[in-house]
């Protein structure tokens, strides 16, 4: 029987987090036969459930903890807009277009259409954050292109 007790308490801490605590007078009566707790005595319902709900209050408790901080996480992974210099672009044997940045990124146009490139210096380029976690890049202030990081 406490085997079983332990099981249903497993299986209760496994289930993702509800918005209350699991609750012994919810069981149905099968679960009550199969658990064994229809065997017990009213205080030891009682002493059960108090214990169930200690410990769910306990888990919560550390959950929280865990996550403490998440919020400060999130926002140091925001994504902002990119402003560097233009190192080189080069196209590789597929037609693809890369873009090196000084900072050590490499970008890879993924739209078609291109952008005008000054020669004979290294162009500013700002990329930008766009909807549903694109990226555009714009080279001295002239025409986007849609590029995905690659490094």
């Amino acid at each position: 029987m406490i085997k079983k007790l332990f099981l249903c308490f497993l299986l209760m801490l496994s289930l993702p987090l509800l918005a209350k605590s699991p609750d012994i007078n919810d069981m149905t009566d099968a679960e009550r036969e199969a658990t064994g707790v229809n065997k017990l005595t009213e205080e030891e319902l009682s002493a059960l459930d108090d214990w169930i709900k200690n410990k769910q209050s306990e888990i919560d408790r550390k959950i929280r903890q865990r996550n403490a901080g998440f919020e400060a996480r999130r926002e140091s992974t925001e994504r902002r807009e990119i402003k560097a210099r233009l190192e080189k672009t080069y196209d590789d044997k597929l037609g693809d277009t890369y873009y090196e940045l000084d900072n050590g990124q490499i970008w890879k146009r993924i739209s078609g259409g291109s952008v005008f490139i000054k020669s004979g210096g290294r162009n500013l380029v700002t990329i930008e954050p766009k909807m549903m976690g694109s990226w555009s890049l714009r080279v001295d202030g002239n025409r986007s292109v849609k590029v995905k990081r690659i490094k």
